[in-house]
């Protein structure tokens, strides 16, 4: 009888941890274009609704919220239960998070005002150019390890505007963000005058986080690229 009741008791207790929701934090930056903020409502734009559409498939509750570059990575490897978006899965990562997607796809782009006759085709040859970037970003520190300097901005909007306003000679973003600000903004459409190193995004947990709730944001990551609904992110 002892022995009946114990395994009545695994298996309520299963049956509660399965009926308990899921819910992680999910931590996005304000990217003019992709995840704005939506006052009362949490981050909107097509990235926030891209989110929206997740949970709905996942069953995951998302509470997004927006939080610096820096600020995010540090929390996601110090919370469980956290979870960035637009994480590039690098082998010095690869350990250190737990991963579902990609969600997106981009490619590292200079882009020139349309009006400018100079050619690139290495991104060695941006020496001795006036450059902008985001500051925190991949980019930024990629620009870095190469010894080139360059304006560093807290949005891709900046980075736009300076670039327009002739302010600076290039603007280096990835693709994915330009695309979605370009048409934000309006104003004098720049050249993409040169692209390389194409990355995959994905979303970034903690490694204490419930691997279920990975899994099915996973699941419907999949689900969403399948049915052409990421084709917006770069991916079909």
């Amino acid at each position: 009888m002892p022995r009946v009741a114990l395994l009545l008791a695994l298996l309520l207790h299963a049956v509660a941890a399965q009926a308990q929701p899921r819910v992680l934090e999910m931590l996005v930056y304000p990217n003019a274009g992709v995840f704005e903020l939506a006052p009362g409502k949490g981050p909107g734009g097509p990235g926030g609704a891209m989110l929206q559409r997740l949970q709905t498939l996942s069953g995951v509750t998302l509470n997004q919220q927006f939080m610096p570059i820096p600020r995010a990575m540090l929390t996601v490897r110090q919370a469980a239960g956290h979870c960035a978006v637009g994480v590039t899965r690098t082998p010095e990562r690869e350990g250190l998070l737990m991963w579902a997607g990609p969600w997106a796809r981009a490619a590292s782009t200079v882009y020139a005002r349309a009006d400018d006759p100079r050619t690139l085709h290495h991104p060695q040859e941006l020496r001795g150019s006036s450059i902008v970037v985001l500051r925190d970003s991949a980019l930024a520190d990629w620009l870095k390890t190469q010894g080139i300097p360059a304006t560093l901005v807290k949005d891709n909007t900046t980075g736009l505007r300076m670039l327009q306003a002739r302010r600076v000679d290039y603007w280096l973003a990835n693709d994915l963000a330009a695309q979605f600000i370009i048409r934000a903004e309006g104003g004098a459409t720049p050249r993409a005058l040169h692209s390389f190193e194409r990355m995959d995004l994905y979303v970034g947990c903690h490694p204490g986080t419930d691997p279920a709730a990975v899994a099915a944001l996973d699941a419907a990551i999949a689900q969403l690229r399948r049915n052409g609904e990421l084709a917006e992110f770069g991916l079909r």
